[in-house]
C-alpha cells in the first residue's frame, strides 16, 4: 500500500480517530511482519510488548529481562521498515513520571505515533490475573505517571493511550473511578486490555469517559455493530497475536522437516511465491527510496 509521505505517521493515525466507524490495528511482532502489514494494505500497527520481546529478544514477558532501550530499538527498526502508524505498548516504561518522561522522549524520537502507559508494575505476568492484582499502581501514581507523559511530548500530535487491566482487577465502580480520573490527565485515548464482561463492559466505560476506546478482546459481532460501536465511541481494535503463532508453527514445522532430512521441494506448496517475495522487496526498496531522496 502506498503511503502519503507528505502526511507523517501520526497525522495519518490522528485522522483515523477522527473517521467515522473503527479501524483494525494490525497486530505485528517485528519489522518483517510490519513491512508484510504495509504491503498487505493495513493502515496502522501495534507493536504488544510480549509479542515484540518474544519475536525479537527470545525472552518472556514474565520476567524482568528487557529494558526501555530494547523496546525503543524494536520500534526504530519497525518505523524504519514501515511508513504505517505504529502503536506501542510501552510496559517497560515503568518507574514513575521521571522514567515515563524518558520513555515518551525516546519512543517519539523514533516515529512512534502513540504510546499506550499502562498501570501496573513490571514485571507483569501476562495470564496470571491473581498476580497482576496485587501489582496495580495506586490511581495517584498512574495519573501522574499519564500528566507525565503529556507534558514530555516535544510533538503534541502524538496520541498518549491511558491503558488499563481495572476491568478485570478491581470491583466495577473502583475500576471505573479509575477510568474517569485517568481521562482527566490529558490523555488522548483509553484501551481496555481485558474486557472480562464482553461488549457489555464498553457501555459502561463509555459513560464514564469521554475518551475514545482501543479495545482488546471485542466480540466480533459487536465490531460489526456500527451503532454500538458509534456509541461507545470504538475507534480501534486490537487483534489476537495470530501472524506470530501461524509463523511459529510454520518455522517449526520447517525446520522438523529439514533436520529429518526431508526434500527440500517438500515444503514448496507452503513457500511464499516468487511473486510475493518481489512485491514485498520492491515495497521496501520503494519506501526507502521516497524517504531518503523524494521528500
Amino acid at each position: 500500500m502506498t503511503q502519503d509521505l507528505q502526511i507523517t505517521p501520526v497525522q495519518r493515525l490522528r485522522q483515523l480517530l477522527t473517521r467515522e466507524g473503527h479501524t483494525a490495528a494490525a497486530p505485528i511482532f517485528d519489522s518483517f511482519s510490519a513491512r508484510v502489514a504495509e504491503m498487505q494494505g493495513w493502515e496502522v500497527t501495534k507493536l504488544s510488548g510480549s509479542f515484540a520481546k518474544f519475536a525479537n529478544l527470545g525472552v518472556p514477558d514474565d520476567l524482568p529481562l528487557t529494558n526501555m532501550s530494547d523496546l525503543v530499538d524494536i520500534a526504530h527498526r519497525i518505523n524504519r521498515a514501515s511508513d504505517l502508524p505504529l502503536i506501542v505498548d510501552a510496559d517497560d516504561a515503568g518507574g514513575n513520571a521521571l522514567t515515563v518522561r524518558r520513555t515518551v522522549r525516546e519512543l517519539e524520537a523514533v516515529g512512534v505515533a502513540a504510546i499506550e502507559i499502562e498501570d501496573n508494575e513490571i514485571p507483569q505476568c501476562t495470564g496470571h490475573a491473581e498476580r497482576r492484582h496485587s501489582l496495580m499502581l495506586s490511581v495517584e501514581e498512574q495519573v501522574g505517571k499519564l500528566r507525565a507523559a503529556v507534558a514530555a511530548r516535544r510533538n503534541r500530535e502524538t496520541v498518549i493511550v491511558a491503558r488499563t487491566f481495572a476491568l478485570s482487577e478491581l470491583p466495577r465502580a473502583e475500576a471505573l473511578e479509575r477510568i474517569r480520573a485517568y481521562s482527566d490527565t490529558g490523555a488522548e485515548a483509553l484501551m481496555l486490555a481485558e474486557l472480562p464482561g464482553g461488549a457489555a463492559d464498553l457501555l459502561e466505560v463509555a459513560e464514564a469517559t469521554h475518551l475514545p476506546l482501543f479495545v482488546l478482546g471485542l466480540p466480533e459481532d459487536a465490531a460489526r455493530d456500527t451503532d454500538f460501536v458509534r456509541h461507545v465511541r470504538l475507534k480501534l481494535q486490537y487483534l489476537p497475536h495470530i501472524p506470530f503463532r501461524m509463523a511459529l508453527r510454520a518455522m517449526v514445522e520447517a525446520y522438523d522437516h529439514l533436520r529429518a532430512g526431508g526434500p527440500h521441494n517438500g515444503l514448496q506448496h507452503r513457500e511464499a511465491d516468487q511473486t510475493t517475495i518481489a512485491n514485498l522487496t520492491e515495497v521496501a526498496a520503494q519506501a526507502d527510496w521516497q524517504r531518503r531522496y523524494l521528500v
